[in-house]
């Protein structure tokens, strides 16, 4: 073999390897959490952003964060702090490698978020499914204070009251609770 089949070679193993490990590992987030990784765009955070007033002075937790993409935005808009929950290994390393180059003060949690604590949020921000979206309700309902606001994406929480609910220009549907 020569240098270049060699090189080209090791290119190619790389590659494979890597791209294996974002399968297995976005497959195993999707089975605990039945939740695929599914990005906001950039203007319809924007657009929340102005909508539900976030602030410097919240503390906004994104359920699923996935690569961060909200967490970084939402703390880039508004100066707040941002926490994201991720349980998908690829995305929270790439979450984190990105925070360095960014020069972010977000945190990521990796793992399963209904078994931390919610209750130093004023913000919580999530676009998850419906199946999941009753318990979420109820671990709000226990575990945070009044006055935090919840922003959800699409599917509504059954067995929270609704204070606002308005369509992104992506036409996709918000919901916003208060408690």
């Amino acid at each position: 073999m020569t240098a270049a089949e060699i090189l080209f070679f090791g290119f190619f193993l790389l590659f494979s390897i890597l791209l294996l490990f974002w399968m297995v590992s976005s497959f195993v987030g999707f089975w605990f959490t039945r939740v695929p990784f599914v990005p906001t765009a950039g203007r319809d955070l924007l657009l929340i952003t102005e909508r539900v007033a976030l602030s410097a002075n919240d503390v906004i937790y994104d359920l699923g964060s996935g690569n961060g993409k909200v967490v970084f935005a939402l703390e880039r808009l508004t100066g707040a702090q941002a926490v994201g929950f991720e349980s998908t290994l690829w995305a929270h390393w790439y979450a984190q490698l990105k925070k360095l180059f960014i020069n972010s003060r977000a945190r990521f949690v990796l793992g399963n978020f209904f078994k931390r604590d919610w209750s130093g949020a004023t913000v919580i921000y999530c676009y998850l499914y419906p199946p999941l979206m009753p318990q979420v309700g109820e671990k709000i309902s226990r575990e945070c204070k009044p006055g935090t606001r919840v922003i959800v994406r699409d599917f509504p929480i059954p067995n929270l009251r609704q204070t606002g609910r308005f369509r992104t220009y992506g036409k996709h549907e918000v919901f916003v609770y208060t408690l």
